[in-house]
């Protein structure tokens, strides 16, 4: 026998003793990549790993004793806490009546609002403003373009905060424009795209818009007038507020011009 035999022999009955399991030399890595590898008892069970084992094992007693998995379910079902049956019902009070919860009647936050500062009152020309209001007067108010005025607006003041946005009521507006847009004419005609007649729309959404009218102011102006039942100013389109002149007054302040 040659000396390579020899060694494939030794080598054979080294590999076989780290696969048996019983043996000294029992190397687990390589049982468990080998596929040479027996288990002695096929119908060993099946754990996740040891320490899953080591604890069933304990309940039993220890391994001394044989595996019994229903032996372990009596024993986890004796040794665990029963859960007390949920109350049926509404609980009974234990408790006599001056010991019971207190209601407390948290008092309603005051919530302000536009109508509750009205109520207050302001002061400095707000206050003027609300005394027109009181007084029903009717008023002119001037408001602006982004270059200079762009016309007024006559009307009874209904409400207004401090931001002056106004609620107008009654209204008649006047506005002073060009009489022709020479911005809107240097747009590209088709970028504008073909007016849509949208009256069709509105009259299904119940909408009536008021029909402005206009007449010259010179060759380049035109002065728009329109009637409103009711109108919103924003505060920041506002320049000034005074009363409404009477028309009285303007034959006055005409004849003090002829006469100087």
């Amino acid at each position: 026998m040659s000396e390579s035999d020899s060694d494939g022999e030794i080598n054979s009955s080294d590999s076989s003793s780290e696969l048996d399991v019983s043996g000294t030399r029992f190397n687990p890595l390589k049982a468990l990549y080998s596929a040479k590898t027996k288990v002695p008892v096929n119908k060993a069970k099946l754990h996740d790993n040891v320490q899953t084992l080591e604890s069933k094992q304990a309940i039993l007693g220890g391994f001394d004793c044989p595996y019994d998995e229903d032996r372990i379910k009596q024993i986890r079902a004796a040794t665990s806490k029963k859960k007390l049956p949920e109350p049926s019902g509404q609980p009974r009070r234990r408790f006599a009546p001056e010991q019971g919860p207190v209601q407390v009647q948290r008092p309603v936050r005051h919530r302000r609002n536009i109508f509750s500062r009205l109520e207050k009152g302001f002061e400095g020309p707000l206050a003027k403003l609300q005394e027109w209001m009181n007084q029903r007067t009717r008023v002119r108010i001037y408001t602006r373009k982004q270059k200079g005025v762009r016309g007024h607006i006559s009307g009874i003041i209904e409400l207004f905060d401090r931001h002056w946005n106004i609620a107008v009521s009654d209204v008649s507006e006047s506005w002073r424009r060009r009489k022709y847009r020479y911005s809107e004419n240097n747009f590209d005609p088709d970028a504008i795209g073909a007016p849509q007649d949208c009256s069709d729309r509105l009259r299904e959404l119940g909408i009536v818009l008021p029909q402005p009218k206009a007449r010259c102011d010179g060759k380049k102006y035109v002065i728009c007038t329109r009637t409103l039942p009711q109108l919103l100013i924003l505060g920041n389109q506002v320049v000034l507020v005074t009363p409404e002149p009477c028309e009285s007054s303007v034959p006055q302040v005409v004849a003090s011009e002829e006469k100087k």
